[in-house]
C-alpha cells in the first residue's frame, strides 16, 4: 500500500510497537461516531466507542456545515473516549473519514514495462521509483479530471490518499515486486481526491483538539478493505454504507476496488417523510424512525411508518441504481451486497432492494444475494470494548483498519493481498 498524506503531521513514532491509543472520528451527518483504539502486529484493538447525536443543522450531505457545533460535538466525543485515562495513555493521533457527493474515488490500473535489466530481480529501490513515478502521473491526472468533473480549479483540490491495492508482474499476481524478475508490470491504485474546503474543515477540527492528523480516507474505500478477504484474488462484491446524510458505495472485482460512488440520499430523508407524517418536529421523527426499526411502536403507528418508509426507499433504490449505472469502469455487476451503516436497518431498504428487476435493468448476471455486514466480518479487529455490535460502527471500525494498514507499511510488512 502506497499513502501519500496531505498533512505533515504524520506520527514520528511506531504506533504498533508503542500500542499507542490513536482515535478514530468518524463525523456523520446524523450520527458523529468516536473510537478509542490502539494497534498491534495482529491488527486493531477497540477499546471505547462514543455516540454524539448531531444537530439537524450540522451537517449536510456528509459535510460540515456548521463547524463550530461539529467542533463541541467532538470535543465532547473525545472527552468521552479519554475518560480517566492515565495521562500517559491519553492520544496524540486521528484518523477521520470523509464522505459526500464532491468526494472522488477512482480506480487506475498503470502497465509499466522494465526497460532495463528486466531479466534482474526487482529491487527495494527500484519498486520505490516506480510507485513514485506512477503516482506522480496519478497526482497530476486525477486532480485534472475532478476539477472537470465538478468545475473546481486545481488549485482547490486535495489529493487524500493514492493506495496500491494490487501489483502484478509477468503476469503472476504478488504482494511486492521485490525478488522477481520480468518485464511487463501491472499496478493497481485507488485514488481519492476532495475539494480543499472541506479537507480543510475536518483540519481545523484535528487542530482544535490538538490532535495530529493520521490521515483523511475516503469512506467507502475504508468499508471496502476492512471486509474480511475482500483483497483476496477471487473476491467480488458491492458494499453499500447507507449513512444519514450520504449513500456509499464501492465495487470489488477481483480483490481490486474499481469503483466508489456517494450519493447525498440517507435515512435522514427518511426521518423527514416521517416528520410530515406524524406533524412532528425532526429530532422526535427520528426517534420514533429507531423505535420502529427496534419493533418498539404500536401496530397502528408500525403501518404508517412501514408505509411511508417503503415509499421512500423506493426513491433511494432509484438513486442508487442511477449510481451503479454511472459505474463506468464496471461491465459486470457482482452478485453479492453487503449493507452497512444505521440505514440499513430500516427493512424496507432490503425489501425494495429484493424486489428489484436487477438483471433487467442493469448487468447483473445473477440477482444479486442481499447480506448485512456485521462486525464479525471485519478484518483484524478485535473488540475489547464489548460495544462493536452494530452495522453503524462499520465505519469507523474500517478507518481504524485503514490506519493499521499504513503503520504495517510503514513497518515494511506489505498488507496488498492479505488480511
Amino acid at each position: 500500500m502506497f499513502n501519500l498524506p496531505f498533512n505533515k503531521k504524520t506520527a514520528p513514532e511506531n504506533l504498533i510497537e508503542n500500542s499507542s491509543n490513536c482515535i478514530v472520528l468518524d463525523i456523520g451527518t446524523e450520527v458523529l461516531k468516536g473510537m478509542l483504539f490502539s494497534m498491534d502486529s495482529l491488527g486493531v484493538n477497540v477499546k471505547r466507542i462514543s455516540r454524539i447525536h448531531q444537530q439537524e443543522h450540522a451537517m449536510k450531505s456528509g459535510i460540515i456545515r456548521n463547524l463550530d457545533t461539529v467542533l463541541e460535538n467532538c470535543k465532547l466525543c473525545v472527552e468521552e473516549l479519554t475518560d480517566d485515562i492515565p495521562e500517559e495513555q491519553i492520544p496524540k493521533y486521528v484518523i477521520m473519514g470523509i464522505a459526500g457527493e464532491y468526494v472522488q474515488g477512482v480506480s487506475i490500473v498503470v502497465n509499466y514495462q522494465r526497460e532495463e535489466n528486466y531479466q534482474l530481480e526487482v529491487t527495494e529501490k527500484e519498486e520505490e521509483r516506480i510507485i513514485s513515478k506512477v503516482k506522480s502521473k496519478i497526482e497530476e491526472g486525477g486532480k485534472q479530471d475532478l476539477s472537470q468533473r465538478i468545475g473546481l480549479q486545481y488549485e482547490d483540490i486535495d489529493i487524500l490518499h493514492i493506495t496500491a491495492t494490487g501489483t502484478e508482474i509477468g503476469g503472476m499476481p504478488v504482494n511486492s515486486l521485490v525478488g522477481y524478475t520480468g518485464k511487463d508490470v501491472k499496478l493497481h491504485f485507488y485514488a481519492s481526491f476532495a475539494p480543499k474546503t472541506y479537507v480543510e474543515a475536518l483540519k481545523k477540527v484535528a487542530d482544535s483538539l490538538n490532535l495530529n492528523l493520521l490521515g483523511i480516507v475516503s469512506q467507502p474505500f475504508a468499508v471496502a478493505r476492512a471486509f474480511s478477504g475482500s483483497s483476496d484474488s477471487d473476491f467480488n462484491a458491492i458494499f453499500i454504507d447507507i449513512g444519514g446524510g450520504t449513500t456509499d458505495i464501492a465495487v470489488v472485482e477481483k480483490g481490486n476496488i474499481t469503483e466508489t460512488k456517494m450519493f447525498g440520499f440517507g435515512g435522514r430523508v427518511f426521518t423527514k417523510e416521517i416528520s410530515k407524517l406524524l406533524n412532528s418536529d425532526y429530532r422526535h421523527a427520528e426517534q420514533q424512525k429507531i423505535k420502529y426499526t427496534e419493533k418498539e411502536l404500536t401496530k397502528d403507528l408500525s403501518q404508517k411508518i412501514q408505509k411511508i418508509s417503503y415509499n421512500t426507499a423506493k426513491l433511494w433504490m432509484k438513486t442508487l441504481k442511477a449510481a451503479l449505472d454511472s459505474c463506468d469502469d464496471v461491465d459486470v455487476f457482482p452478485s453479492q451486497i453487503y449493507l452497512c451503516g444505521g440505514g440499513s436497518l430500516l427493512p424496507e431498504i432490503k425489501e425494495v432492494m429484493i424486489e428489484f428487476p436487477w438483471k433487467q435493468l442493469l448487468p447483473f448476471p445473477l440477482v444479486p444475494q442481499i447480506k448485512i455486514f456485521k462486525p464479525e466480518l471485519l478484518s483484524n479487529i478485535n473488540d475489547s470494548s464489548g460495544k462493536l455490535k452494530h452495522v453503524y460502527d462499520i465505519t469507523p471500525a474500517s478507518l481504524a483498519k485503514f490506519a493499521y494498514d499504513q503503520e504495517m507499511e510503514k513497518m515494511g510488512i506489505n498488507i496488498v493481498g492479505g488480511n
